[in-house]
This record gives C-alpha cells, sequence and structure tokens, in this order.
C-alpha cells in the first residue's frame, strides 16, 4: 500500500541515528585495572592480565548478563510511546493524500534547470539482420535545494501548495495540534557531479529496425555546507537532525574516491532526551577513513562506536560513474585495501569489544581460501593461522586496558563422508584464566542467557508493537 513521501521522512529521521553509535563522556575506570586513560573512540593497548585480575568464564558471562540487562532496562519501549504514536497516526490519516501537487512542482523545478548542451548522436548496433538504433540527446542539469522552497499543507486529501522561502510539510495530529516537518539549509554550497540519469523517451519499429530514443542528463548537485530537518508538534519540537558536510578537498565538480576528501557529522536530537550523534566522519582516498558514533540518553552514553583504516591501492574513480553501466570489474582492484583497520564497541562504559585487522585484503583472502580447501585438513589449518596472525580482537571491561578474552578462528571438523572429511571454522573466545577456550555457541548457550534473550526479545517485541508490527522468532 502506497504511503506518503512525509511518512517516510519522520521515522527516517526517528531511527537513522538509533543505527549508529558514537563516543560519549564516561565515569572514570576502575584504579585497580590496568586504566591507560583510553577516550571511547581511541584503541585500548591491551594488556594481559595478572593472576588477580583474570576473570573466569562463569564470571564473565555474569558480567555479560548484567550489562545487558542494565542496557535493556535504560531503553524501555514507551520512551518511544508519544513519537510512535504520532507517527502511526500520520501514517493512517495521510495514507491516501494526493500527491500530485508536490510531484508537478518537484518535475516544475527540475524541468526549469534542465539545459540541452546541443549534442545529439546515435548509436547503431546489428545482430541476425536486426538493426537497433539508439538516438541519444544530452542534457545538464544542477540541483540546488535553495530552488525547491513551497510549503505544503494537508487540506481536503490533497497537499495545498503556497510560495515561500524554505520547504515545510505542515499536518495535524489526533488532537488537532499543528505540525511541520521543515528543512533548511545554509553555508556554502559545493557543486558535485553525482549522476548520468538516462529516460527512455520513445521507441518504435519498422521492418527490423528498431529506434530507440534516450534523453541522457549529467546530474549534478549542489551539496549544502549545514543541513537541518526538524518535526514540530503543537509548536514543540518532536525531532531535531543537523548536518554539517565538508567538502573543500573536492577538485572542480568530481569526487573522486582515490584522492579527494570530505568529513561528515550529525546530531539527531530527540523529545524523550535520546541523542544520536555522528561524529568526525572523515573520509580521504588513499589515506585514511574514520569516524565515532553514538547513542546518548538524558546525556548518559548508552553504546559508543569507532572505527578507522588506512587506505590503500584505491583505483582512480569519479563518485558519478556509479550511477551508468558501472563494473567494478573496469578498475583494477587486485591491491585494494584497508590495513591497519580498527572497530571498537563499548556499551555503557562497562564493557568494551575491540578489533584490528593489519589488512583486511589480505585477511578476507586468507578466509576465502580456508572455506576453498575445507577438505584439506592442512591447508585449511594454515589458511586460518594466518588470517588469525593479521587479527587481534580482545575482550575488556570498564574501559581498563585488561583483556579478559581474546577472539580467533579454530578448525573443527564439519562432517566426514565417502572417505573424506571436511572442516569448518567457528570463532572462539580464548580466556586467560587457564580455561582455554570456548566456541561462542557453547559460551552463549541459549540456556545460560534464557533470561536476556527472553528480556530481548520482549522489549523487541515491545518496540514492534509501537507501529503495530510483529516479530516472528
Amino acid at each position: 500500500m502506497k504511503r506518503t513521501r512525509i511518512l517516510a521522512l519522520i521515522p527516517m529521521l526517528m531511527t537513522a541515528g538509533m543505527m549508529l553509535f558514537s563516543c560519549g563522556d564516561e565515569d572514570p575506570a576502575d584504579d585497580n585495572n590496568h586504566d591507560n586513560g583510553n577516550k571511547e573512540e581511541e584503541p585500548i593497548t591491551p594488556v594481559d592480565p595478572n593472576s588477580k585480575e583474570a576473570l573466569k568464564p562463569s564470571q564473565q558471562k555474569e558480567r555479560m548478563q548484567k550489562i545487558s540487562k542494565e542496557f535493556m532496562d535504560m531503553v524501555p519501549a514507551y520512551d518511544f510511546e508519544d513519537i510512535a504514536d504520532l507517527y502511526m497516526y500520520v501514517a493512517d490519516e495521510y495514507e491516501d493524500y494526493e500527491w500530485d501537487t508536490v510531484e508537478d512542482w518537484a518535475e516544475d523545478i527540475y524541468d526549469a534547470t534542465l539545459k540541452a548542451t546541443g549534442n545529439n548522436y546515435k548509436e547503431t548496433e546489428k545482430d541476425y539482420g536486426y538493426t537497433y538504433n539508439y538516438f541519444y540527446t544530452e542534457y545538464t542539469n544542477l540541483i540546488l535545494a535553495s530552488n525547491f522552497t513551497g510549503h505544503f499543507t494537508a487540506k481536503r486529501g490533497e497537499w495545498v501548495y503556497s510560495k515561500a522561502n524554505d520547504i515545510q510539510f505542515i499536518f495535524t495530529d489526533k488532537l488537532g495540534k499543528e505540525c511541520v516537518l521543515k528543512l533548511t539549509t545554509s553555508g556554502n554550497v559545493k557543486k558535485v557531479h553525482a549522476a548520468c540519469i538516462e529516460d527512455w523517451t520513445d521507441y518504435d519499429w519498422e521492418d527490423y529496425v528498431s529506434n530507440e530514443y534516450i534523453d541522457r542528463t549529467e546530474l549534478t548537485i549542489g551539496v549544502p555546507e549545514h543541513i537541518v530537518v526538524t518535526l514540530t508538534q503543537g509548536g514543540n519540537q518532536v525531532v531535531k537532525t543537523s548536518v554539517d558536510i565538508d567538502l573543500a578537498a573536492i577538485s572542480g565538480e568530481e569526487f573522486d574516491v582515490s584522492k579527494n576528501a570530505l568529513t561528515f557529522n550529525s546530531t539527531t536530537e530527540l523529545n524523550n532526551g535520546y541523542t544520536f550523534e555522528v561524529k568526525n566522519v572523515a573520509y580521504n582516498g588513499n589515506v585514511k577513513a574514520s569516524a565515532t558514533m553514538n547513542m546518548k540518553k538524558q546525556g548518559t552514553t548508552l553504546l559508543s562506536f569507532a572505527f578507522a583504516a588506512d587506505l590503500k591501492d584505491i583505483p582512480s574513480c569519479n563518485v558519478s560513474a556509479f550511477s551508468h553501466d558501472f563494473d567494478i570489474d573496469d578498475y583494477e582492484t587486485d591491491n585494494t585495501t584497508a590495513k591497519d583497520a580498527f572497530v571498537k564497541l563499548d556499551v555503557l562504559g562497562k564493557m568494551q569489544i575491540q578489533g584490528s585487522i593489519t589488512d583486511v585484503h589480505k585477511y578476507a583472502d586468507y578466509l576465502e581460501k580456508a572455506d576453498d580447501n575445507d577438505d584439506n585438513e592442512q591447508n585449511f589449518k594454515s589458511y586460518l593461522n594466518h588470517a588469525n596472525s593479521l587479527s587481534d580482537i580482545n575482550l575488556f571491561y570498564d574501559n581498563t586496558a585488561t583483556k579478559q578474552a581474546s577472539v580467533k578462528w579454530e578448525a573443527f571438523v564439519d562432517e566426514q563422508w565417502n572417505g573424506y572429511t571436511y572442516w569448518t571454522a567457528e570463532p572462539v573466545l580464548l580466556f586467560f584464566d587457564g580455561s582455554s577456550y570456548s566456541t561462542f555457541s557453547a559460551f552463549f548457550d541459549e540456556d545460560d542467557f534464557e533470561e536476556i534473550i527472553d528480556l530481548f526479545e520482549e522489549l523487541a517485541d515491545r518496540y514492534a508493537n509501537l507501529v503495530d508490527e510483529e516479530i516472528d522468532w
């Protein structure tokens, strides 16, 4: 069933941030452990625990259960009841509204900025006595947010347009309060050649000759420095997303992924006290990519995520090439990789999982080669060992440097059939109390984590119920 565009925007603002986590302020770590002053977005330098510090597997299970329960208790579904209630009302009430006015408005603005280059040409293909002619007419178009202005008010089943210097969608909630979804831009605008769009406009066929008529438009987008999207209800802010984009390093209007750079920051604030931040996102072709993200409630960091990697041997390719007949095989990517890749996840400042891979391409190749040799024990284990040598994945608590477990790939017999033995790889947890290791499936046994699993499913069901959805467990 068709959903209006405004319905898509509201949950997007609510959920886009919810998928992204970053760093935030935390309580000081326990002085009794190897606290190296790490911030959430910075790598921890692992230190092996001494005999007093090393936690047994049973102690770690208990610690994980406690942290998981605390996190779920801090994000109850009822925190989002009002926002979900507004969304559901809008979804039902405005689902069948007529969008012709909005579509005509957008098309008129697009057509007004469309410019013919005067370059018209024909391409011909012949196959088994048939002739295929393609007649191309070329255009350019520059899309600027400043051109798309107007207010659309929901009235009697349609969106009524009025002139304005920004863009707004105005409607009412179930109590008749005015709601306004508004987008504004500001700052410098950087032009980026984004895509080539082909539109088939006509076709005819006669005497084994096919004629197709195609408009080809080179589309350039003006990327503003600042974007703000807000949703208000009765004059009170419900959602606000602020985005800051810096494309200062772009050369001309082409963004070459091998050498150009951009930085990006965004913050989404909800009226229930939750904040979602995407901070210090940076991409610099063949140099580095990094980002830090977080989820906060009333200023307390709930989840944090950070990553960084050194980029190597990315071939020259403009972003605009992705839109038309793109084939990765046309580019030399055999040596393309990310080196010293680093990822860190933090839960409530109480549990940290950190991983690093010295060469992502080689790591993936070794795992693929292991899979290709699943019937050869020696080769299979050798490739797993090569992969393990490139990775360093550890588990910490309380933001200390004391690693309580490491993660490695281990070879296990998958099946034996017709005289052959086939191998499979599973991640295992290596502990430092002398208890050897545990496979993930054994450590995270359903019986041991039954309470947490039940709590998670109950929490997920409550969130789903907010928007009249059902999860099939």
